[in-house]
Formats: structure tokens, sequence, C-alpha cells
């Protein structure tokens, strides 16, 4: 699913908040607190993509309660514990960068498998001077909490 990133809204940009069409998050299951619900969902992912698609992902807590998997430079991944969203590398027809979002890991990994395929080709360089996310941009990055 992708939606266009609107201008001039600060969370439509690296790595803003998740669209707001996605269905609420549902309760992480019972006795687990949302941020471990979040770090087991981008732990599934991150499996996923790496026993599937042989690509590697580390996993970053947010104090949000939130996870990010870090998928290449420009390609995070977050999770709030039911829910993926991420930036993509694809831009609409008026340039914009699209926000895509998936509900489960192995079809949020398939996703992050082609856009990881689609930023390989692309110079480091190139990818530092676009506006796709960066980790140093999400770190103290507590504005990223889907609504």
């Amino acid at each position: 699913m992708n939606t266009t990133l609107q201008q001039g809204d600060p969370m439509s940009r690296r790595g803003g908040a998740a669209p707001s069409h996605i269905p609420a998050a549902a309760p992480p299951p019972t006795g687990q607190s949302p941020r471990n619900h979040a770090a087991a969902r981008a732990n599934d992912l991150a499996t996923i993509l790496n026993e599937v698609y042989g690509i590697r992902a580390d996993i970053h807590h947010l104090r949000s309660g939130n996870a990010i998997a870090s998928v290449f430079l420009g390609l995070l991944a977050y999770s709030d514990g039911e829910r993926f969203w991420w930036t993509s590398p694809v831009l609409d027809r008026s340039g914009d960068h699209l926000l895509s979002a998936a509900s489960d890991p192995a079809t949020a990994a398939q996703h992050l498998a082609a856009h990881y395929r689609i930023l390989r080709t692309r110079p480091a360089a190139s990818l530092l001077e676009s506006e796709l996310p960066l980790l140093t941009d999400t770190t103290p990055a507590e504005h990223v909490v889907p609504r």
C-alpha cells in the first residue's frame, strides 16, 4: 500500500508517521508491553528479510515504544507492534516519495526486499543527498508515533 507524502507536512518527510488510513494497532498480547511487542514484530521482520531474502537488518528501539528495522541506507521500516511503514525509494508522478505500509512482516519483507534492490543500484552519495530517512535522523525521533 503506497500513499503520496504531502508537501509542507513535517511528518511527511524523513520517516514521518504512518498513513492515517491504516487501522489503529491492536494491543500487544497479554503480558507483553507495547515496547516488547514492537521489538518482537521488528525482529520477525528482520528474521524474514535474512532467511528469505538474504538481507540483514538491524533493530533499534525508540523511547516511544516503536522499533525500527534499519534495512539499508535510506530504508528504515518502523513498527508499532502491529504494522510496518517506511518511505519508499519509488517516486510518484510528481516526484514525491511514497509512504509504504504493511500489516504483517512477510508482506513488509517482500516489499522492503524490492526497495532494497532498488537502493543497492544507487550511489551512496545520492542516497545521502536524498530525502529518504537516515538512521541518524530517527534516533531522537520521538515524533515517530503512528496516528
